[in-house]
């Protein structure tokens, strides 16, 4: 962009002073624009995406506008990082923003000069030159850096602190670590630290599938409709129950699937720099939720959210596992006995052991169908979520359900949320229908899809080879197929074809990054990931046992994309991921004629 704003434009356009309360955007006297958002900066794109839009309705260069990113103090609450929603949410609040104080309308998105175009990430420079900034980099004079005493346990009560001399030890409650003007000595003295703890036994042994899946199912509670939520519990059309009842036994197909606990293993294991100042808590983390962060730190330290500030710097890595309040809190615990700033950074053990995990899922399926489509859909997920429960099939009798259930584990976000395990569950069971029929994968998907750009989708895949999944995920339109090898019991990934509805799309450089990362990590959960346990201890503490995808395990990706200017935007980063484990399953069962229905795929 070279065109210029005008005197009046500038002129009208006042610089707005922060303790007016937060803006969206600002632009100066002499021309600079600021904009502000609660998003942050993960890897995704948010802020090249963001950075954009407001360019493009200021008629101004890339290069003229700084974006602020996840400051309670001075940026608005935009939610959360999470759920793909900084390309439908927060792109069109930063282009109204940027229009009102152009003073015109929205530009349509036939019109778009930046958005739309392929622009590189505005902080790729910095990080391929390594001054890229991360939490784990932060420093204040007078800070203090912490490591904490953990149990060996996955759950334990702190019975007795251990002692160190000449190191500092602080503890409070089950929280017992030491502190030192050396990260060094800090580390070595924690590791020291002989504490004593009482392990807490698990209520169900989740190293055990058989006990947590009855577990789940025994235990869980039906869902009751909500449509007010963003993901509900409960979708209904028709009376699936009747109607599968009333099918013949010949037209019925019922089958299970269980997905195990899998960990997010960023980069960058998660730190929080806090210092307290006249009873005001200052943190800088690398969540991903600065103003649920701030909240769960009110809650947890009896501090008026008022008084709190949490600044987000972009993490190396999250992946949905940097939205809770972790080693926040604990941090500002610390720096609160310490009177002095403390650094706390978790280690990749903590990062395994102390994080949430993706929850472990069971889903059963129930379905009829007659002519070649189906006619009875009966999907109940047990204790993953309800992301991704809707089928894009157009069938007449659904009941779509979530069954909430208590977890032996800590479980929380993971990218794509439970879409993963519902869309493994579902393009599964649709492939045995088509193999059960006789009838080729993706000629059965389009004689049941009623949605014309996921049909056009599908189409482009007609003459590719491979194991088939499509879904509708956060509005976007997508299908994935997988060519597989097989050796033995060794399953190698050949090739991934993918094809995307994604609406209009606003940097298709930046959206081909987010569709082969995640394609690359959902290889991860497809075939080698999965969290283990024993007795009372969680056993995968390392890296060096958690397989996640390697260079030698990724196969070449062709991505093809539909630009569709005239449709909103739809969300991208999570989308992607959750095709990967059912294609490779179906192209598993097209080569060796085994249907696998429980992750990892293991032959």
């Amino acid at each position: 962009m070279t065109e210029r704003m005008t005197r009046r434009d500038a002129l009208g356009a006042t610089l707005l002073a922060l303790a007016a309360g937060p803006v969206r955007v600002e632009v100066a006297r002499d021309g600079t624009v600021t904009a502000y958002t609660a998003k942050v900066e993960l890897g995704q794109g948010a802020m090249t995406e963001l950075t954009m839009a407001v360019a493009e309705e200021l008629r101004v260069p890339v290069s003229r506008v700084k974006l602020v990113m996840g400051d309670t103090a001075r940026c608005p609450d935009d939610g959360g990082t999470w759920a793909s929603l900084t390309t439908p949410e927060a792109v069109p609040l930063l282009r109204q923003a940027a229009a009102e104080k152009r003073g015109g309308a929205v530009t349509p998105a036939a019109e778009w000069k930046v958005m739309g175009t392929p622009v590189r990430d505005l902080r790729g420079l910095a990080i391929v030159t390594g001054r890229q900034q991360y939490p784990s980099d932060l420093r204040m004079e007078g800070m203090l850096y912490a490591r904490a005493a953990r149990p060996p346990h996955y759950r334990a009560k702190l019975s007795k602190a251990g002692e160190a001399r000449g190191v500092r030890i602080l503890k409070d409650a089950d929280l017992c670590a030491a502190v030192s003007a050396d990260p060094v000595e800090a580390k070595r003295a924690a590791a020291a630290l002989q504490c004593e703890w009482e392990p807490i036994p698990f209520p169900v042994p989740p190293s055990d599938r058989a006990a947590l899946m009855r577990s789940f199912k025994e235990n869980s509670t039906p869902p009751v409709e909500n449509m007010k939520t963003r993901y509900p519990p409960l979708l209904r059309r028709g009376d699936a129950h009747a109607a599968w009842g009333a099918a013949r036994a010949e037209d019925r197909h019922s089958s299970r699937y269980f997905l195990p606990f899998i960990t997010h293993v960023p980069m960058e294991p998660r730190a929080a720099l806090a210092v307290w100042r006249d009873g005001a808590l200052e943190v800088r983390s690398g969540t991903q939720a600065p103003y649920a962060v701030r909240a769960e730190l009110s809650r947890a330290l009896g501090v008026a959210e008022e008084k709190i500030r949490v600044m987000a710097l972009g993490p190396g890595g999250g992946f949905g596992g940097k939205q809770r309040a972790e080693v926040e809190i604990e941090a500002a615990r610390l720096a609160r006995l310490a009177g002095a700033p403390v650094l706390l950074q978790w280690s990749r053990e903590e990062e395994f052991t102390c994080a949430y995990h993706r929850p472990a899922a069971l889903v059963e399926i129930d379905s009829s169908a007659a002519g070649g489509r189906l006619e009875t859909w009966i999907h109940r997920n047990y204790n993953a979520g309800a992301p991704g429960l809707m089928t894009p099939y157009d069938t007449a009798h659904i009941s779509c359900e979530f069954h909430r259930a208590p977890s032996p584990v800590r479980q929380g976000s993971y990218r794509s949320l439970a879409a993963v395990s519902n869309t493994f569950a579902r393009e599964s069971h649709v492939d045995e229908w088509a193999a059960r029929l006789k009838q080729d994968p993706l000629e059965f998907r389009l004689r049941n899809v009623a949605d014309e750009r996921l049909r056009a989708v599908l189409e482009r895949l007609r003459k590719v080879p491979g194991g088939l999944a499509c879904t509708i995920e956060k509005q976007a339109r997508i299908a994935l197929r997988a060519q597989v090898e097989v050796q033995g019991r060794l399953i190698r990934v050949k090739r991934l074809v993918y094809a995307g509805d994604y609406g209009a799309i606003v940097n298709p450089l930046n959206l081909r990054k987010q569709i082969e990362g995640a394609l690359v990590q959902g290889l991860g959960g497809a075939l080698f990931e999965e969290v283990l346990f024993e007795g009372t201890e969680q056993k995968t503490r390392l890296l060096s046992s958690y397989r996640v995808p390697r260079l030698s395990d990724t196969p070449p990706v062709d991505v093809e994309l539909i630009d569709r200017r005239d449709i909103a935007s739809a969300g991208a980063g999570e989308a992607a991921i959750t095709l990967v484990a059912p294609a490779i399953a179906n192209a598993v069962f097209a080569a060796t004629g085994r249907r696998l229905r429980e992750l990892p795929l293991r032959l």
